[in-house]
């Protein structure tokens, strides 16, 4: 992340940087400035966000996996005749 920030952190920079562009107070050269971190910080939690989604869906996938193998049904799809 951005100089090292936590996710969270990075996301509470970035609504900071976009209420100050929503105020309209910064002069050109600031609102440059702060509107490029913005960008920095949109691309780096962009990137974590589809890394963390790739976990997840490899998680998920090795969930699935171990139900066929199992034959668990954790939906609750399949009913069980005893």
């Amino acid at each position: 992340m951005e100089n090292g920030l936590s996710f969270e952190k990075a996301m509470e920079r970035m609504e900071e940087i976009i209420a100050l562009l929503e105020e309209g107070d910064l002069d050109l050269d600031k609102s440059l400035e702060v509107f490029e971190e913005g960008i920095r910080l949109y691309r780096n939690l962009s990137r974590r966000l589809k890394e963390a989604e790739g976990r997840i869906k490899i998680i998920m996938e090795e969930q699935e996996g171990e139900q066929v193998q199992s034959g668990i049904d954790l939906e609750g799809d399949n009913d069980l005749d005893f």
